[in-house]
């Protein structure tokens, strides 16, 4: 079971009151994914969403030719499948773990419940759809139009832990190959790999211990 915890719902404590949240997440269970699994498919989205604990986790849509679309980018406290709860029609995103990820998996009904109880949740999850709207323009700009450097450089500040700086550097939190960056991108690996090196001589990234540091 999970306790509340400042630290972990620094995201949510934010949507839902602590009261609310401590409604929300009594009695429900931890779950644990491994890197690469899927963490919540469409089939199931509406019944549930979860808040993640640990970890990182990527979303995205998959096209009739089997490409996938990375749509955003989510950490501890931020929330999956919430929009989902409140659709009629079935919703095409999945959620995939890009590290060992930890969530606890809430009921979409007792969320339901919960915004008829009080309305000012409704208000908070408008303004967080409008933020998480306004996120993935800003990811699928940057998909469509930036160049593959420039696409690079946004994944990497997205991804940057703010708790570790040195000297305006900071490391990706995250620990990501080639392929997955591609995959997040929309480019091929050797491509990623090509402007990778080309930033890494420009001193614009640098690799320490196998680990991606970027300035601000």
């Amino acid at each position: 079971m999970l306790h509340s915890n400042k630290s972990f719902f620094k995201h949510t404590i934010n949507l839902f009151p602590e009261n609310y949240l401590n409604a929300l997440i009594k009695d429900e269970m931890e779950f644990t994914f491994k890197k690469g699994d899927l963490i919540c498919t469409p089939e199931r989205s509406n019944k549930c969403f979860s808040i993640i604990k640990e970890g990182y986790i990527c979303n995205f849509h998959i096209y009739i030719d089997g490409k996938e679309c990375i749509i955003g980018l989510l950490s501890s406290g931020d929330i999956i499948g919430l929009t989902n709860v409140f659709l009629e029609k079935q919703n095409n995103v999945f959620y995939r773990a890009l590290t060992e990820v930890k969530v606890v998996s809430i009921s979409g009904e007792k969320l339901k419940a919960l915004v008829e109880q009080n309305p000012l949740i409704a208000t908070s999850l408008l303004n967080y759809f409008s933020e998480t709207h306004h996120d993935i323009i800003e990811t699928l700009e940057q998909i469509s139009y930036g160049t593959v450097e420039s696409r690079l450089i946004f994944l990497f500040k997205k991804l940057i832990d703010f708790k570790q700086e040195n000297n305006g550097w900071y490391p990706i939190s995250v620990s990501l190959t080639h392929k997955d960056i591609a995959g997040m991108i929309g480019s091929s690996r050797e491509t990623v790999t090509t402007n990778i090196n080309k930033l890494l001589k420009g001193g614009i990234i640098k690799r320490l211990e196998n680990i991606i540091w970027i300035q601000l």
